[in-house]
């Protein structure tokens, strides 16, 4: 697609390393950062893909607009803006996600207005009307916490409808 960008964190350390002066292109390569066959869930690449990118060293902030795409590992996080904040040597630590976001993970699906991802623990806060949906069933609530490392979920106000495959 032209004008997207793909660009992992490595590689926003590396153009504010370089210091570009802007993004005016699309990152080429793979955009593969290894198999993700090794290591704790938090130790694996995050991947964000996007159609623009404004990175800031200063703050240690980028900020993706416009079908913005993270995936680490198993789990892919869909947003329409999302703010990256990351260390001095590119390690991610929260990302905030807004506007039509969306968690996949196998079969199941959270969404919500707005969500916040917690690298070092490894939990997604949804909050803005979350519904988390897996085959038939499905549970709202106004906040959700996953934790992806137990994959498991705490919701307040829960709504909980449970559907037999074959029928109502």
């Amino acid at each position: 697609m032209s004008g997207r960008y793909s660009i992992s964190i490595l590689g926003i350390l590396l153009v504010l390393l370089v210091a570009l002066p802007s993004v005016s292109e699309p990152a080429t390569g793979t955009g593969k950062q290894g198999d993700g066959t090794a290591g704790r869930p938090e130790e694996l690449p995050v991947e964000i893909t996007a159609e623009r990118l404004t990175a800031d060293n200063r703050t240690h902030t980028a900020v993706f607009e416009g079908t913005v795409v993270a995936k680490q590992g198993d789990v892919t996080l869909y947003a329409d803006w999302m703010k990256v904040f990351y260390s001095d040597s590119g390690d991610v630590s929260k990302i905030e996600a807004k506007g039509n976001v969306r968690l996949t993970r196998g079969g199941r699906e959270i969404s919500s207005e707005e969500a916040v991802y917690y690298r070092k623990e490894q939990t997604v806060v949804f909050t803005g009307n979350p519904v988390a949906k897996e085959g038939n069933s499905m549970i709202s609530g106004s906040r959700m916490i996953y934790y992806l490392g137990d994959d498991r979920s705490v919701v307040e106000n829960s709504r909980v409808i449970i559907k037999r495959r074959n029928g109502p």
